[in-house]
């Protein structure tokens, strides 16, 4: 399993992250917010981007979705709670899912609310360990509740 993690450089600090099976270079976007810079990186390494993973449904995570499906036609995953607040959800994720990205990356979709109630981690299922966590945990603690999640949850 490869991650790109790859710097916004925007006022809200985000990443977004590009997960990868090295063996069919398929990549699945997390929460690809400048998805320039997502598509930039993919064409960079020779990646096909199949998929795309909301963690939550907040603009900063979201914002790129539109764009990136238009330029790959890539289908959306985001929590099965969420689709009355993500356009265009094609794959509604409950805790215990997993996600394929090409033939080598399982990827165990985690229902984690808190920050917002339609939140998903993705815990790695292969050799390597990783845990994608959206908003659930910022590098300084635990993430907000100020936008719709509720701190007991969290």
């Amino acid at each position: 399993m490869i991650i790109e993690q790859i710097w916004t450089a925007n006022a809200f600090r985000n990443f977004n992250y590009l997960i990868v099976c090295p063996e069919t270079g398929e990549a699945l976007a997390v929460d690809p917010l400048d998805h320039q810079k997502c598509l930039a990186s993919a064409r960079q390494h020779g990646w096909t981007i199949t998929q795309i993973l909301n963690t939550h449904e907040h603009g900063d995570h979201t914002g790129g979705n539109q764009a990136m499906i238009a330029a790959t036609g890539a289908k959306l995953l985001a929590h099965h709670r969420a689709k009355h607040r993500i356009p265009g959800i094609n794959i509604g994720l409950s805790a215990g899912d997993v996600v394929k990205v090409g033939r080598t990356v399982e990827l165990l979709a985690l229902d984690t609310p808190g920050h917002t109630m339609s939140h998903i981690c993705l815990l790695s299922q292969t050799d390597e360990p990783a845990l994608i966590c959206g908003d659930t945990l910022f590098n300084a603690g635990a993430g907000n509740c100020h936008s719709g999640g509720h701190p007991v949850e969290l």
